[in-house]
């Protein structure tokens, strides 16, 4: 039902909206890509929320194609999936309704790829964060890669964008030597 909403919004605005969006983050222009990643991330976090026995009945109607119809929803993460795709997961303002720590490790079968490499975080109004928003998004963030990944696992930063008041967060899995990158034949 969710995606039948998504994707008829989408069609009727002939994706101008997300092409908007990824112009606004000064992204590639691949609104299908969006569409399609918004879909397969949304589909996850709903997934994890029914592992962790969270409801997420609210999740997902924050998860309009509009995101300005969606008062509960402050903040917009905008996900790199490992260069095959991008997506979109509205987020309201106590940041608790994604793991981002799960969504690291998620397997994108259909995309071929697991995880995502780094997240624009920008306000759905389109104002710009504050410096305050900003601490209080690292912090979060922090809080929800930490619970799962330690320092010698998951190295992440923050950075600012080159869109003014927008967030970027970078990922990056840690490897020790001990591990091969090539198998000797």
């Amino acid at each position: 039902m969710w995606e039948a909403e998504f994707r008829s919004a989408a069609a009727k605005d002939k994706l101008a909206l997300l092409r908007d969006h990824l112009q606004n983050l000064e992204l590639a222009d691949e609104p299908e890509s969006l569409l399609e990643g918004t879909i397969l991330l949304v589909q996850a976090c709903r997934g994890y929320a029914s592992i962790d026995g969270q409801l997420y009945d609210g999740f997902l109607r924050m998860q309009k194609y509009r995101p300005t119809t969606i008062t509960d929803a402050k903040y917009t993460f905008t996900f790199d999936l490992c260069g095959k795709a991008y997506a979109r997961v509205l987020v309201p303002a106590d940041l608790r309704t994604i793991d981002l720590a799960d969504l690291y490790g998620h397997p994108w079968a259909d995309l071929g790829v697991a995880g995502y490499r780094c997240f624009w975080v920008s306000r759905t109004d389109g104002t710009p964060l504050s410096d305050e928003e900003s601490e209080q998004i690292e912090n979060a963030v922090t809080d929800d890669l930490r619970f799962d990944y330690s320092e010698d696992e998951l190295s992440f930063w923050f950075d600012t964008s080159p869109v003014e008041g927008v967030l970027l967060v970078t990922v990056q899995e840690i490897y020790s030597q001990d591990q091969r990158y090539f198998h000797d034949e």
